[in-house]
């Protein structure tokens, strides 16, 4: 991984400590319970971790986290400005149960090297009344929904079967009529547990809870509850390690396809903000996001300025052309459509109710690779700010 500026100078006179066990990373909250995100947080950390390359893949319930650092064997010094710290990670709502966390932490200067890896559990608790309840709690319309049933008898997991009709989703699960939750645990049961519906169309919905006895007869309907789906959708960020690039998307289709690997090595940064993937999906103050794709740098770029956007089209139809005529391939930037539906700043500021999302460049046009990206979180703006150019606010989501 390439060193940053700043990083290489103050390398260049003295590295980091180097403890003789890696970081340990906790939840915030310890114990989070339904309808709170759940934040990796790095704790007891021996040393300070390079924030803007911070990414992490989820497998099941395992949670595997990759964090940079320097080090050369002598002692510590301040890190250069604020793009070193302690970075969290914050991985959404979570439905009960219990994750592993592996953090493994990569020394920059030597990226050959093997990594400290530390392992952590999580806990999620369930909710403490019986009841169905959805994951999130108030989910958008980007958002895969779980949906977790919090029994009074003890049931078997593997029986939970979910059907959408319309605007019902609808769990089924056989339960044990002689084991109330008040008894003893039998074994392979619980009172608890979840199961995904996938994600659903923004609207009014109502989840219902039915359950069968293991000795026989129809189903009931125990429990139920409504819900709504935001029309609001998450536009989640990728991190590409080998290219040191940032990827930002609101569409489903390329989120499940980077998440399970495809398109190669792009991982979840913990990063996003809120937006809208369709003109009737946005409120009318909302203005549509082009979608620039460049060959040349391997990169994309968006803008919700609609000057900017024409221009870029411009510029395009010109360098086609110039391309055709000297029968070279056109790298430039290629227009790919409208990304998403967002609130763009008015005189540089955000409405109320909304925060800002920045836009970063890393200035390297002339090496043919060009990157932007955007965030809402101040501490990763800060950072992203010692090495990339400050562009402003670029759009700002709804809280």
């Amino acid at each position: 991984m390439k060193l940053p500026n700043a990083a290489v100078a103050w390398f260049a006179v003295a590295g980091l400590a180097h403890a003789g066990s890696a970081a340990l990373v906790a939840p915030s909250p310890i114990l989070p319970g339904y309808g709170q995100d759940v934040v990796l947080s790095v704790t007891q950390a021996p040393l300070p971790l390079y924030l803007p390359t911070t990414r992490y893949t989820r497998t099941g319930s395992t949670f595997n986290i990759d964090y940079d650092y320097l080090y050369d064997g002598f002692g510590p010094l301040p890190p250069p400005g604020a793009d070193f710290g302690f970075p969290d990670v914050n991985v959404g709502e979570l439905p009960p149960g219990n994750y592993t966390v592996v953090s493994r932490m990569h020394d920059m200067a030597s990226p050959q090297s093997a990594p400290m890896v530390a392992t952590a559990n999580v806990a999620v608790v369930p909710p403490q009344d019986w009841g169905v309840y959805v994951v999130p709690a108030q989910p958008g319309a980007n958002d895969v929904v779980n949906v977790v049933i919090r029994s009074a008898a003890y049931f078997n997991a593997s029986s939970m079967r979910a059907t959408v009709v319309g605007n019902t989703v609808r769990v089924d699960f056989d339960y044990r009529a002689s084991a109330p939750a008040s008894g003893p645990i039998p074994a392979g049961l619980t009172t608890y547990a979840s199961i995904p519906v996938g994600r659903l169309a923004a609207g009014s919905y109502s989840a219902e809870g039915w359950g069968r006895p293991d000795t026989g007869g129809d189903p009931q309907r125990y429990f139920t509850s409504a819900f709504y789906v935001a029309s609001q959708r998450a536009v989640v960020e990728f991190y590409q390690e080998d290219l040191n690039h940032y990827f930002i998307t609101a569409s489903p289709a390329e989120i499940d396809l980077l998440d399970a690997g495809g398109q190669g090595g792009w991982k979840r940064t913990g990063q996003s903000f809120q937006a809208w993937l369709t003109a009737q999906e946005a409120p009318p103050a909302a203005n549509s996001v082009c979608r620039f794709y460049a060959a040349g740098p391997n990169s994309h770029f968006y803008t919700g300025d609609s000057a900017e956007c024409a221009g870029l089209k411009a510029l395009e139809q010109t360098q086609r052309a110039a391309a055709a005529a000297s029968g070279q391939p056109f790298l430039g930037w290629s227009y790919e459509g409208i990304a998403f539906w967002a609130i763009l700043p008015t005189a540089g500021v955000c409405p109320a109710g909304t925060n800002p999302v920045w836009r970063s460049f890393n200035n390297r046009a002339a090496e043919n690779d060009a990157n932007h990206r955007f965030t809402v979180d101040p501490k990763m703006h800060a950072a992203m700010s010692i090495e990339w150019a400050d562009e402003g606010i670029a759009f700002c989501s709804p809280q």
